[in-house]
C-alpha cells in the first residue's frame, strides 16, 4: 500500500531532499511520489506469493537503475543478448538491459548437487526471473547474473570460498557485503530452517580465525527479500547517514524507517544482526 503525492514545486522538492528522500521511486511515473506504507506486524506475505516478493524487488531495483541512468558497465565481454541498443555507450561503459532468465530446473539441480543441499525457493526464483549486472547495493551486491556465464561464476566463487575459508564448506556465496566490503554474503546451509530456507550471513576477511569471521545479516532468504523490497521502495535512504547534509529531522526520519526495516525480520536483522544494521546510522 502506498501514499501517493503529486510532484512538488522546487521549494517543496528542496524540503524532501533535506529530509533525506530519494529523487525517484520504483517504476512509477515521474509526476508522482509514492511513499510505501509497510505494516511490519502483518507483513506482505499474506497479500502476495513468495515469488512475487522477489519479482517486485527486482523490478523496483531495475526501475531505480533506469531512472538514474546507471545501467552501464565496462565489460567488453558483455553478452550480446544483454547489450542495449537504445542508449549510447560512454567511453568504456556499455549500456545493458536485464533480460528474461534462461535458467532451467536442471541448472538449479546442478547447483544444488554441487553445493550439497537445496537452494531456498526465493533465491532460486531470483535466478529464474532475470539476468542482470546489478540490482540494489544498499544492503548487498548480488553476484552478477549474466546469461551464459552465471553458473560458472557461482560455482567458482563457491569453490574458492570452500578452499580458502576454514568454515566455508556450508556457505554458498550469493553476493558481496556492500557497507564495509567485508566479503561474500552467503546462504548458510548450516543454519537450515524447517521450511528449507536458511540464514543469510557474511564472511569478514578482516576477522579470519575469530568469532567475528562469520556474521549474521538476515534470519532467512525470505526475510532478506522482504527487507530488500522495503529498502528498494523507500524514498528515504535510511541506511546511510550524511554528516554534512542530514538534519536532525532527516536523521529521525531515517531512524524510523530503519526501525521498520528491522521489524520485518525480528529474528535476524532486528535480532542477532541488529548491531550490524543499527551501526548504519551510528
Amino acid at each position: 500500500m502506498c501514499r501517493r503525492f503529486k510532484s512538488a514545486p522546487a521549494q517543496s522538492a528542496m524540503t524532501l531532499a533535506n529530509l533525506g528522500l530519494r529523487g525517484y521511486f520504483c517504476a512509477h511515473e515521474y509526476a508522482e511520489i509514492r511513499i510505501p506504507v509497510y505494516c511490519a506486524s502483518k507483513g506482505r506475505k499474506a497479500r502476495m506469493s513468495e515469488q512475487a516478493i522477489v519479482t517486485m524487488y527486482v523490478d523496483c531495483a531495475l526501475a531505480g537503475l533506469r531512472r538514474s541512468d546507471t545501467m552501464r558497465v565496462p565489460d567488453p565481454r558483455m553478452p550480446v543478448e544483454m547489450r542495449s541498443v537504445d542508449r549510447p555507450q560512454r567511453d568504456d561503459w556499455i549500456p545493458w538491459n536485464a533480460i528474461d532468465s534462461t535458467v532451467s530446473k536442471s541448472d538449479i539441480e546442478e547447483l544444488e548437487l554441487h553445493f550439497g543441499g537445496p537452494l531456498p525457493k526465493l533465491y532460486a526464483a531470483l535466478l529464474e526471473y532475470k539476468h542482470f549486472y546489478e540490482l540494489t547495493e544498499s544492503c548487498l551486491r548480488f553476484e552478477q547474473h549474466l546469461v551464459g556465464r552465471w553458473k560458472d561464476d557461482l560455482l567458482s566463487k563457491y569453490d574458492w570460498l570452500r578452499e580458502h575459508v576454514r568454515c566455508g564448506s556450508h556457505l554458498v556465496p550469493i553476493g558481496e557485503e556492500s557497507f564495509m566490503d567485508a566479503g561474500p554474503v552467503c546462504l548458510d546451509f548450516g543454519q537450515r530452517r524447517s521450511d528449507g530456507d536458511c540464514a543469510i550471513v557474511f564472511w569478514d576477511h578482516e576477522w579470519v580465525g575469530t568469532d567475528k569471521e562469520i556474521n549474521p545479516m538476515f534470519s532467512s532468504s525470505t526475510k532478506m527479500f522482504e527487507c530488500l523490497l522495503f529498502e528498494a521502495e523507500s524514498l528515504v535512504d535510511f541506511l546511510h547517514l550524511d554528516s554534512e547534509t542530514d538534519t536532525q529531522e532527516s536523521v529521525e526520519l531515517k531512524r524510523k524507517h530503519l526501525f521498520d526495516f528491522l521489524a520485518i525480520d525480528p529474528e535476524g536483522a532486528g535480532g542477532n544482526a541488529r548491531e550490524y544494521w543499527a551501526s548504519r546510522l551510528g
